[in-house]
Parts: structure tokens; C-alpha cells; sequence
């Protein structure tokens, strides 16, 4: 196992990588959600969880794929705990990988 200063470049990155696809797992289709509600606002379309609204956009409704996108925001019921428990691994993990690293390089 490599200790230098790259060697910690390198296992500050890898987590780093790890903690963002963490959030982004989380946080996705909260992201989408809101995502479908700003472009509705903007093209004055309605857009709700009860029912699919044409929302036309360059001769082509979107109210589909909006609609699609807003309910895809329920998800985040799943994905926010599934996020804190993998939160949690890494946490974990990242402590013994420092730990690990601090006590090979004495």
C-alpha cells in the first residue's frame, strides 16, 4: 500500500468520488422533480401528481415526460434513507481506510 502523498491524493479522491455519487443517489429525483416544475413554470403548463396536462413546447407536448419527472420525485422516500445508510458504510469505511493509512505510514 502506497503512503506517499499521492497515495493520499489518491484515497481522498476515491471517497470524495464515493461521498458525491452518495448525494446524487439521494438527492436525484428531487432534482428531477423540481427540474419538471421550473420547466413547466416557464412554459405556464400545469403540472401535478393527479393527472398528465398537455404542455406544448415547439409543436411537441411535453406534459408527459413532466408529469413523469414530477412524480418521479415520490422516489426520494426510498432513496434518502437508502442514501443515509450508505452514508453511513462510508463514513465507516473512511475512517478505517484513514486510520489504516495513518498506521502504515508510522
Amino acid at each position: 500500500m502506497s503512503t506517499g502523498k499521492n497515495g493520499w491524493t489518491r484515497l481522498l479522491q476515491t471517497l470524495a468520488a464515493c461521498l458525491i455519487g452518495i448525494l446524487l443517489f439521494a438527492a436525484l429525483p428531487l432534482i428531477g422533480a423540481l427540474g419538471a416544475g421550473g420547466v413547466a413554470h416557464v412554459l405556464g403548463c400545469t403540472l401535478d401528481e393527479g393527472d398528465v396536462h398537455p404542455c406544448p413546447f415547439l409543436g411537441v407536448d411535453l406534459g408527459e415526460p413532466l408529469y413523469a419527472f414530477g412524480v418521479m420525485g415520490w422516489l426520494i422516500l426510498l432513496t434518502v434513507p437508502a442514501g443515509a445508510f450508505l452514508l453511513a458504510v462510508w463514513l465507516f469505511m473512511a475512517i478505517v481506510l484513514i486510520v489504516e493509512r495513518l498506521r502504515a505510514a508510522r
